[in-house]
């Protein structure tokens, strides 16, 4: 592993109060937008305090995460992932090839339960075989399970979407900019069981060091360390770790759209403690059949776009079936 973890210092993952934004408050708007701003330019992470989101909810998550993953395999293997990332995704079966940050050839150290927005079998976009949509997969006998993470998922979308504004204030934008390509967001809750990593592990990480690549993540904060954020010196360093609050970090549709001015930061996952870590992100990103485009603001004679218009639905699809063992396998029937 190339260099060593440091405590954030001082401003550089800097602790921000957003209730004044979501009470409405004279001037907080821009104040807030002026934070993110600054450190979106430096390590695109932050941590958001005094977010209205009850803290019973990530309490009952985490807690449901935790009862999934004791279930014995025999349970957990028939809600395995399909043509699409919904369900259980053993250990072993992600490797990240897409990463332009590190060469990853080894797999992650983690199992995961992804759920997306839940639709019913008999939805009309479910019937009419709506690309990238599928029905949740929910384990038998557990209804607290659904519950719990469907309560979760909707306080974190609405938390995402209120923040729309000050992303689009911080780059010089009016704050209704992002609001069409969000009408129907792509929202992924992704609860995960990451191993002790052994020291033998080598190259190899709990989660190997990549960027996100939707618009960006929440992720409340879990009981034992692990994230680490690279910074543009290439020092690592852990967020602050205060209780209640959620790190947030930009991530790759958000550099296209500010022409890399908000460019992704490096992260990795590694748990060095001596028992199971559990962290449940919560991935917000645009409608499927949004264009994400340059914004005016981030290109310029100076500043020419670096990258041509892009749906995002492509972008989803050749990342779902570079990066997972089962999408190599369809491939090659």
């Amino acid at each position: 592993m190339d260099g060593g973890t440091q405590d954030a210092s001082a401003g550089r993952i800097p602790v921000l109060d957003i209730g004044p934004f979501l009470a409405g408050g004279t001037g907080a708007l821009s104040a807030l937008a002026r934070h993110v701003a600054r450190t979106c330019r430096d390590t695109g992470f932050l941590v958001l305090a005094n977010h209205g989101v009850s803290q019973a909810l990530p309490d009952a998550c985490f807690a449901a995460a935790a009862d999934f993953f004791a279930l014995p395999m025999e349970r957990k293997l028939p809600l395995q992932v399909g043509e699409i990332n919904v369900g259980y995704l053993p250990q072993g079966a992600q490797v990240i090839r897409t990463s332009t940050i590190h060469a990853n050839r080894k797999p992650n150290l983690n199992e995961s339960f992804y759920i997306i927005k839940d639709l019913p079998p008999d939805h009309p976009d479910i019937l009419a075989a709506k690309p990238m949509l599928a029905p949740n997969r929910w384990p038998a006998g557990m209804p607290e399970f659904r519950a719990a993470t469907m309560a979760y998922f909707a306080a974190l979308q609405a938390l995402a979407h209120r923040m729309l504004p000050v992303f689009a204030a911080a780059l010089d934008l009016p704050p209704d900019h992002f609001g069409p390509d969000f009408r129907d967001p792509t929202c992924t809750l992704r609860l995960i069981r990451y191993d002790p990593q052994p020291e033998e592990a080598g190259d190899q990480f709990g989660f190997a060091p990549h960027i996100d690549t939707n618009f960006t993540t929440y992720l409340a904060q879990s009981r034992l360390p692990g994230l680490e954020v690279r910074t543009p010196e290439g020092e690592w360093l852990r967020p602050p770790a205060i209780p209640g609050t959620f790190v947030v970090n930009t991530a790759e549709m958000l550099g296209r759209y500010s022409n890399d001015r908000f460019a992704p930061t490096p992260h990795r996952v590694v748990n060095a403690g001596r028992e199971p870590r559990y962290a449940i992100p919560f991935f917000y990103g645009p409608d499927n059949e949004a264009v994400i485009r340059v914004v005016p603001s981030c290109t310029g004679p100076d500043a020419p776009p670096r990258y041509p218009p892009l749906r995002y639905f492509d972008h989803r699809l050749a990342l779902n079936r570079a990066n997972f063992a089962h999408r190599q396998a369809q491939q090659a029937d």
